[in-house]
């Protein structure tokens, strides 16, 4: 297909029905394409041949969200449903993480510079940091109640506020 206003040429692949919910994507340090698929479950791996592979989770309702490569060679996920961080090797193998603050709603996640993975605790309102080695520490933030922009209630307005609306 055709993309006629870039002029690119757009491919499409159909996934099976055990990868429904594509959620988050990144690329995978064997070259192929890894994705989470929060309503079946399961992580996706897609090669640029089209090639689709389903790597079923331990805990089945997990609600894989984000996914980014690790700095040891592996795929590293949030399960926000299950407050878990897991880890898939490119061999397909799974390990899950569950955290220590229940019900924490674990969501993006990304490799940082001192070799950990660093997280978003959405409803626990912290920052969270694995190792490769599966150690982790939650981060409380400063602001109480900074939860996820679906639960942005407007601030209260304060006079002088930059947000406080002026009369003209």
């Amino acid at each position: 297909m055709k993309d006629f206003e870039s002029g690119l040429a757009v491919e499409e692949h159909a996934l099976p029905e055990e990868l429904s919910g594509p959620y988050a994507i990144t690329t995978g340090p064997d070259g192929a394409l890894w994705f989470t698929a929060i309503q079946g479950g399961r992580i996706g791996r897609i090669t640029t041949r089209g090639e689709v592979f389903a790597y079923p989770l331990p805990t089945a309702d997990a609600g894989p969200a984000v996914i980014a490569a690790g700095p040891d060679g592996a795929l590293w996920f949030t399960g926000q449903r299950a407050g878990i961080v897991g880890r898939i090797s490119t061999d397909g193998s799974i390990r899950e993480h569950p955290l220590p603050t229940s019900g924490a709603g674990p969501f993006g996640i990304t490799a940082g510079p001192d070799g950990a993975l660093w997280f978003t605790e959405l409803t626990a309102n912290h920052i969270g940091r694995i190792t490769t080695d599966g150690v982790i520490s939650e981060y409380p933030l400063p602001t109480p109640g900074a939860g996820p922009p679906s639960s942005w209630r407007p601030p209260t307005a304060r006079s002088g506020s930059p947000r406080t609306p002026q009369a003209p």
